[in-house]
């Protein structure tokens, strides 16, 4: 027998609120609310709440989808597991002055028993904003800033980027992850900068204030300020020139996501060897000579933090393979080759084109 479950709009203090009745013998009530605080943002106001979108369902039917002031006196549904989401927008890729706002539940319904449940609105994305020093500016005249978001360079397909000006004084709004910067040139005769990559949360909002190396009278201070609304920071970035163009310029392998499809010099330590896509063998012996692991840190054993270095056959694998020399295992390594999204099951560098090992 289905149950007969009757949506009616209520007002409540300083929020608007829903209530579902089941006819039956079950009941749920559900009551939307917000995090009442000052936002220190305009456009970071919360919506009208009949303007959000309603979606409730089960894991074979959808039972409602559509504008909250939209939804139905009356909607029939048999007794089970329910999920009740209200959001003001789908984010799908960077964008300017578009917060999102949104919860997600997980309800039961069940004879003779009363479900209470409150949807509290609350930020659901995350924003980022960068400002730049005079002199960056001036030296970087001939590009432009860049965000993208996702596993990889913003022109591999599926992942969206947003031209970020230097004039801009906006906060991008990005969806909760890991994002990146880079300087795109005008003419396309040059290649792209990356200049770093952050990981956002929901709700946190972040200012970035970007600078030339070895400093910037406008560097933004670390204080980080936190409401229950957003949480708002400010970092420093300094560039310091290190493009892994040459060797002595090579970059850290926690960038190598910044610089995919790209052939530089990346730097860190050799941890092992043998990798396949979870496990890499740390100490000796090694059975395979085409490949060894490098890290940030001689002593990391996570296998997420390891990166693949394809050694190819010929003069660099008889000069650095771990079969032949296992004591270069913990040593300072600098590698040039491209940087792929994929070699033995990660993040790599495939092929290399030239070894130095301290």
């Amino acid at each position: 027998m289905k149950k007969v479950i009757i949506l009616v709009a209520i007002l409540a203090v300083s929020c608007k609120g829903l209530t579902i009745l089941d006819e039956g013998s079950a009941t749920l009530l559900l009551t939307i609310s917000n995090e009442s605080v000052v936002t220190k943002l305009s456009a970071a106001e919360l919506p009208d709440t009949n303007s959000l979108n309603l979606i409730i369902w089960s894991e074979s039917d959808t039972i409602y989808q559509g504008l909250y002031g939209a939804k139905p006196g009356e909607l029939k549904v048999e007794p089970g597991v329910y999920f009740v989401e209200l959001f003001s927008s789908r984010h799908t890729a960077p964008a300017f002055d578009s917060p999102s706002w949104g919860d997600f539940r997980e309800i039961t319904l069940s004879s003779g028993g009363v479900t209470p449940l409150e949807l509290i609105l609350s930020q659901i994305n995350s924003g980022i904003k960068l400002v730049f020093s005079p002199e960056f500016t001036a030296k970087y005249s001939q590009y432009q800033p860049e965000i993208y978001s996702g596993n990889g360079a913003s022109d591999y397909p599926g992942l969206g980027a947003a031209i970020y000006a230097y004039s801009e004084s906006r906060y991008l709004y990005l969806k909760p992850g890991r994002f990146y910067a880079r300087l795109k040139p005008l003419s396309e005769s040059s290649a792209h900068i990356p200049l770093f990559s952050k990981t956002l949360i929901a709700k946190e909002m972040l200012e970035v204030a970007i600078g030339l190396a070895p400093g910037d009278s406008g560097a933004l201070s670390g204080k980080i300020t936190v409401d229950t609304t957003s949480m708002w920071k400010k970092d420093t970035v300094v560039i310091d020139g290190n493009d892994g163009s040459v060797q002595s310029k090579a970059i850290h392998t926690e960038r190598l996501s910044e610089f995919e499809g790209m052939k530089i010099w990346v730097k860190g330590y050799i941890v092992g060897g043998d990798i396949s896509s979870d496990t890499i063998r740390f100490t000796p012996p090694f059975v395979k000579a085409s490949h060894m692991a490098i890290a940030a840190d001689p002593s990391e054993r996570l296998r997420v933090k390891c990166f693949g270095v394809n050694l190819p056959s010929g003069k660099i694998q008889d000069q650095f393979s771990l079969v032949a020399f296992p004591g270069n295992v913990g040593k300072r390594v600098w590698v040039k080759g491209t940087v792929v999204p994929s070699y033995l099951g990660g993040r790599g560098i495939n092929p290399v084109t030239e070894v130095v090992v301290e």
